[in-house]
Order: C-alpha cells, then sequence, then structure tokens
C-alpha cells in the first residue's frame, strides 16, 4: 500500500506553523512498517487542494489530508474534493447533533449566547455535511469529523482511498490513533510484524554499516532508520514473526550496550528509571544548554523522585557564587574548559547534595566562539558515586543543534555510568 500525506493551509507555508502533524503520522505509519511515498503542502484555495490531490493520487493509492475541515471561510477541503471527485454533500445527522452538542458547551463556557441568542450559526453546522457515501469519522475533540471515501468502480479513481482529517493536532492525533490506523490496517494485504529499538550513541551511518548483514541474512526483512541528536530509531518490520525475531536477537547482540530498555522512549526517560531504581539523586549544572537537560528529565513522570535541580549559571558571577568554580579557574583556564567543567560537576554536588550529577559549559554560537575555543567546542561533565567523566565535545550544526547534542551526549553518558558500561 503507497500512502501520500496532503497537507492544507496558508499556515503551513508561511511558516506560522510547525507541521508537526506531518511528524505524528509518519511516525505512527513507520510504527506499521509504511513509510508515505510523498508529502505535500499547498494554501487552502480550492484550485491548490484539487491539484494537489490530483498529484498525491498519481503516486499513491491511499491519500490522507490534513486541514480545512473547519467552520472558517477557507476551509475549504471538503467541498472542493468532493466536487472534484463527484460525490455530492448531504447531511450526517450523527454529525449535526455531536457539533450542536458541542455549539451549546461551547456557548455556555464562553458567554456566546449573549450576542447569538443561542442560535448555531450556519457555519458551524456546515460541518456536518459530507460526501456522499462516505465513513465518517466522529470528532471528539473538536467540531469538525473526519471524512474517508473508498472509490469503487466508475469513481474517478477507482481503488483509491482518501482520509480527510482536520488540522488541530489536538483533534487529528486521536482521531489519527482510534479511527485511521484500523482503516490502514484494512487496507494492508496482510499482517505487518514490527519492532522498534533505540540506538543511543551510536551514529546513523554506524547503525546502518551493522545492520547490513542481518539484512543479508534475513530475505524479507525490512529495515529504516530515523536520526535524532539522542538517538537513532532503527525499525524493523516484516509479514514473518519468526523472522522479526530472529532480527530482533541480533538486534540485542550488535548493539547490546547502546540500546535503550524497552520501557523508555527517551535517554531521559531511562535515566530516570535507572535512578528510581538505584535510589541515587540527580542535580545539573548547565551553562551552554541553558536549562535543556533539566526540561528533559522534568518531562519524564515521576522525575521528582530522583531530581533535585539545576543550577542555570550562565554568567562566570554564578559559577563562582553559586557553584563554587575558583576565580583562579575561570582567569587562566576559563569558563569553557575542562577545568570549569569538573568544578561546576563537584559544586552542584556539594550544594544540592546529589549523588550524581551533569554539567556543561561550552560554546552554542553562531558568535562567541575563537580559534582556540571554537563554536561547537562543550565540556561535559558526569558523576555517578565514585566515577567521573569529563568530555571534550566539538559539535557541528546551528545553536540549537549544539545545545541538543551536549544534552543528548550528556545524559548518554549518565546512562553509561549508571549501568557500568564506562
Amino acid at each position: 500500500m503507497k500512502i501520500g500525506v496532503l497537507c492544507i493551509g496558508d499556515e503551513l507555508l508561511k511558516g506560522a506553523v510547525v507541521n508537526t502533524n506531518l511528524a505524528y503520522m509518519g511516525q505512527k505509519l513507520l510504527e506499521l512498517g509504511i513509510v508515505p511515498e510523498l508529502s505535500l503542502e499547498v494554501p487552502d484555495r480550492p484550485e491548490d487542494v484539487v491539484r494537489g490531490l490530483e498529484f498525491v493520487l498519481n503516486s499513491a493509492d491511499f491519500v490522507i489530508t490534513s486541514g480545512g475541515l473547519g467552520p472558517t471561510a477557507d476551509d475549504l477541503t471538503k467541498p472542493s474534493i468532493a466536487e472534484y471527485l463527484g460525490f455530492p454533500l448531504e447531511l450526517c445527522e450523527e454529525a449535526a447533533e455531536a457539533i450542536k452538542a458541542r455549539w451549546s458547551t461551547l456557548r455556555h463556557a464562553h458567554g456566546w449566547g449573549k450576542n447569538t441568542q443561542g442560535t448555531l450559526p450556519f457555519h458551524f453546522l456546515n460541518q456536518a455535511y459530507v460526501p456522499k457515501g462516505c465513513r465518517v469519522l466522529m470528532n471528539r475533540f473538536g467540531t469538525a469529523p473526519g471524512i474517508y471515501i473508498a472509490m469503487k468502480e466508475g469513481d474517478r479513481f477507482p481503488g483509491k482511498k482518501i482520509v480527510m482529517l482536520p488540522g488541530p493536532p489536538s483533534e487529528l492525533h486521536p482521531m489519527f490513533d482510534d479511527q485511521v490506523i484500523p482503516i490502514v490496517h484494512e487496507n494492508m494485504d496482510g499482517k505487518i510484524y514490527s519492532r522498534l529499538f533505540h540506538v543511543s550513541g551510536v551514529p546513523e551511518s554506524k547503525v546502518e554499516e551493522r545492520m547490513q548483514p542481518v539484512i543479508q541474512a534475513l530475505p524479507g526483512l525490512s529495515v529504516a532508520y530515523c536520526a535524532a541528536p539522542e538517538f537513532v530509531k532503527l525499525f524493523l518490520s516484516t509479514r514473518d514473526s519468526g523472522i522479526l525475531e530472529r532480527a530482533s536477537e541480533q538486534v540485542r547482540a550488535i548493539f547490546a550496550d547502546s540500546l535503550l530498555s524497552d520501557t523508555s522512549r527517551t535517554v531521559a526517560e531511562e535515566v530516570v528509571h535507572l535512578l528510581a531504581r538505584t535510589g541515587h539523586r540527580l542535580a545539573t549544572a548547565e551553562s551552554c544548554t541553558g536549562g535543556l537537560i533539566a526540561s528533559l528529565i522534568t518531562d519524564v513522570p515521576g522525575a521528582s523522585e530522583i531530581y533535585l535541580g539545576s543550577v542555570v549559571s550562565y554568567a562566570n558571577e554564578v559559577k563562582a557564587g553559586m557553584l563554587g568554580v575558583g576565580e583562579e579557574t575561570l582567569r587562566t583556564a576559563g569558563a569553557v574548559s575542562a577545568d570549569c567543567a569538573s568544578e561546576m560537576l563537584s559544586g552542584v554536588c556539594d550544594r544540592l547534595g546529589a549523588e550524581c550529577a551533569v554539567s556543561v559549559t561550552g560554546i552554542a554560537g553562531p558568535s562567541g566562539g575563537t580559534a582556540e575555543k571554537p563554536v561547537g567546542l562543550v565540556y561535559i561533565g558526569v558523576r555517578y558515586l565514585d566515577r567521573v567523566r569529563i568530555l571534550e565535545n566539538r559539535f557541528r550544526g546551528s545553536r540549537e543543534q549544539i545545545r541538543a547534542r551536549t544534552a543528548a551526549v550528556a545524559l548518554n553518558t549518565l546512562r553509561r555510568l549508571i549501568l557500568g558500561l564506562d
């Protein structure tokens, strides 16, 4: 099955909104062993919606659209596509009742009744009109229902399937999980067995290289890679459950020291779980990352059991006053140095009473670098009980990328120390 994605909205093309829907749908489809053939973003104009749909349908037999189903004047996806395909719109009573109920809730919550006399505007009810013969996908988190069209012989694109979803992520995500994924399963030719691994601390090129013997030895195994600062997502899929199990065993052997546990989705989550088992507490001292590591840790439910806090010591006077970094160190070695990272590490442990800690200091750019200390130079200190590591790193990329890679290396180094791998 070839899937194409059509994202509709001027705001996407203007950069006013980041297209998180595409990333979400791509990740969910990858879990089924499916990589979309293509994605396309088009404006809200009817002619662009139709032209975009036609383009995607020429490359895919299952198209998912996002956006343009709401009540405003620029929500033109549904009427444009319905007219193009030759499906008249008709009222869906179930959708109409759901829209009326939601309108009543919103009216009371926001006091809209004072200006509208409690009357449901027609443009709101217009969302309940759907292409004749479609399957309506009810929306529990908004007003606009989704639409599923399976075209038959005699239709404009016989055999093709189209799913239309609303654009707000708070609506699209649960609808995709609860309603679109089952539709995808309906249209899949047989069952696909899949498994996702997170390989931390190994570059994507090395992951791919090490997987080549596995791929060659197991015909029918499909392997996909997705690199992020903290790990490489390694996705296996096959129609043979036995092949999946053999491939999984080999992955666990090849990347034994680098795999996150099956219950962890991030390195920070793995660190929190490990420390919760050991009973040790963590503190962080951050300069160039500006609290990013603390944010990643506190994003994990249950982090309060092991995490004491952070000192974001951006200025030298804070490094000295709050963390006890020596004036001599700052004057001779400088704030971006192994000595400073080491003293920040000791200081945050002493002041917050932690058994383990992370410290980072560096130059994230885009300015501030010199020939001796270029942009991307970062020192990371990691302590777990009596084991300490001070790392010099030279990261490349934008300011955001350098900060993200710093946090990833710091947390992965701590993970390895806790596990006794370093």
